[in-house]
């Protein structure tokens, strides 16, 4: 049975010779208690800052690609992504044989690839649109051949003309791909190019970005680590496993001798904290030996050279 928020806080009350919360009364809380409880949190932050890559706060990212767009955001819970693991999923129904994507250096990209990000004109849908009509309104055709296709999610929609705002003479669900019901706001891309990613880098802003940029909707994953949230309500459970439980406790005890100002109580609790999540990261992330691929430098191959093939 998992340990909660109020198992733990009990825990370490116990060892403090402190009386024990209930679920009743837990968000009561008075004195030590409340230090208890604080302390608790204390004790997994500090561990899962002094190491992001635990298993337990492992998880992946599966991202459906935007055809035309090449800058993408990592999930807000993540502290750590491993760009080792991008890849795109192998869907045999479209042809796609997926495979791995290596890293590109972001000053490279900036140097040698960045004008991709010229060639693709993007607007918004203006209302809602079913998957029968011939007519699409269009935020802006700013930019839009006059006639030609676009890519709305992973329909193609090819165009007679242009009268305003509007699309006229579309037929939908070009090129092979369904016509579908598309809400108001959603993007609109025309592009010339394009085609299934090789290549991720990571941005200046801690996101990622994609070349080529994708000219379908590929389904992209990767593996990233969480930092999880404080513990709040008494059910709460922590990541941590519970047989690593007693490390949590001894952390959450220093904490609240260090509240109290209790220093050498402090000093022992703590250097039994630390040898504790020593010997947690030993058994859980030092005994992995992680593949990481190398860097490729750009070597002035141009986009036939990816790995990755949308036949």
């Amino acid at each position: 049975m998992a340990e909660t928020f109020l198992t733990l806080t009990n825990k370490v009350l116990v060892k403090l010779n402190e009386v024990e919360l209930t679920s009743a009364n837990f968000t009561s809380a008075r004195g030590v208690q409340v230090q208890a409880q604080n302390a608790v949190n204390e004790a997994i932050r500090y561990i899962n800052q002094r190491e992001f890559n635990y298993p337990f706060n492992h998880s992946t990212k599966t991202e459906t690609l935007v055809p035309g767009t090449v800058r993408y955001s990592i999930p807000t819970d993540a502290k750590s992504v491993d760009y080792n693991t991008f890849r795109v999923v192998k869907d045999s129904d479209n042809a796609i044989s997926g495979g791995r994507l290596d890293k590109l250096d972001y000053n490279e990209y900036i140097n040698h690839f960045i004008t991709q990000e010229d060639e693709v004109t993007t607007t918004t849908l203006n209302g809602s649109h079913s998957s029968s009509v011939t007519t699409l309104t269009l935020t802006s055709t700013t930019g839009f051949d006059s006639t030609g296709k676009v890519y709305i999610g992973s329909e193609i929609i090819t165009y007679t003309g242009i009268l305003g705002n509007d699309l006229t003479g579309c037929t939908r669900g070009a090129e092979s791909t369904t016509a579908a019901t598309h809400a108001s706001g959603v993007q609109v891309a025309q592009f010339d190019s394009g085609d299934a990613p090789s290549f991720v880098s990571r941005t200046l802003d801690n996101n990622y970005l994609l070349y080529p940029y994708p000219d379908k909707a590929f389904s992209l994953k990767y593996d990233y680590f969480t930092f999880p949230s404080d513990l709040s309500a008494h059910g709460d459970t922590t990541s941590i496993p519970d047989r690593f439980a007693p490390i949590v406790i001894d952390g959450a005890v220093a904490f609240v001798y260090q509240y109290r100002g209790e220093t050498q109580q402090y000093g022992i609790a703590f250097a039994r904290f630390e040898q504790g999540i020593k010997n947690m990261q030993t058994l859980l992330v030092n005994k992995f030996e992680y593949v990481r691929s190398t860097y490729i430098p750009y070597t002035g191959n141009s986009r036939s050279s990816s790995n990755v093939r949308a036949n």
